[in-house]
């Protein structure tokens, strides 16, 4: 059955909370805009995918990027509220990554293959490394992509901006606001 899945890029502790490893102030803007999504999402029985970054301690992209998301700690795990939130879902996948791209090394193409979705929808971060590089994966295999402007975020405003551009205007995604769940309702 054809579905829509929502797919939340590396929304964990390292990244989104206060002294995580790579925490960057602007993750504070999209973590209320991501938990809507995902509530909203949850209510309409989405599929959703949540992608870590799941590190071994002695990972080779600890040579151009601060030690981040090892595997098993808090860190790599997704920030506590949303977590929470979806502690009783179950139409969850987890992709463990160790690259960019949700693809690489993974089993992420076999799960979309097994979802079968007509869409996927995207949120978290960054838009300039892992949001961007998956996205690109999605649209070469032809998926139709929206992302939500305001739920994804980078540590650098001006390459968030290239990203979204690049998204847009290379891969053909669509870009759209998310507009709150009540403000839908």
């Amino acid at each position: 059955m054809l579905s829509g899945l929502l797919m939340i890029v590396d929304m964990q502790n390292d990244f989104v909370t206060k002294n995580g490893s790579l925490y960057f102030p602007q993750a504070e803007k999209v973590k209320p805009v991501v938990i809507d999504i995902v509530k909203d999402r949850m209510k309409r029985e989405y599929d959703l995918i949540f992608t870590k970054d799941w590190h071994d301690p002695n990972d080779l992209e600890f040579k151009r990027f601060p030690v981040h998301c090892i595997k098993e700690t808090y860190g790599a795990e997704i920030f506590d509220d949303l977590k929470f939130i979806i502690r009783d879902y179950s139409k969850i996948n987890f992709v463990m990554k160790k690259r960019f791209s949700a693809f690489y090394g993974t089993n992420f193409d076999d799960i979309l293959k097994n979802l079968s979705p007509k869409h996927v929808e995207i949120c978290g971060v960054d838009t300039n490394i892992c949001v961007m590089y998956t996205v690109e994966e999605l649209k070469n295999r032809d998926y139709d992509v929206v992302i939500y402007e305001n739920g994804v975020a980078s540590y650098d405003e001006k390459l968030h901006e290239f990203a979204i551009s690049q998204m847009r205007d290379v891969l053909g995604a669509k870009i759209e606001k998310w507009r709150s769940f009540n403000a839908q309702h």
